[in-house]
């Protein structure tokens, strides 16, 4: 939304301005976290790759589902200890 001075420019209101800087800060975070998960899955992908057979790739994606569902046990475990 814009409104006229009495000059005759234009101005963005604050609420404009304000919406869009809360838009471009979700955009980078949604860019920062997509390209995190992207790292963490290439990474995975890369170790799965080097594994020498069929079964030792999904024995060792078994293994990192497990590493991965402990994590997240912590985690949680830690927020419902200290809550923010």
């Amino acid at each position: 939304m814009t409104r006229r001075t009495t000059a005759g420019t234009s101005v963005a209101t604050a609420a404009e301005g304000s919406d869009e800087h809360d838009r471009e800060r979700l955009l980078v975070q949604y860019r920062r976290e997509r390209a995190r998960r992207a790292l963490v899955l290439d990474s995975v992908r890369a170790h799965l790759d080097e594994q020498p057979s069929p079964r030792a790739v999904r024995t060792c994606a078994r293994s990192w589902v497990a590493a991965l569902l402990a994590l997240a046990e912590d985690v949680a475990k830690n927020k419902m200890e200290h809550p923010e």
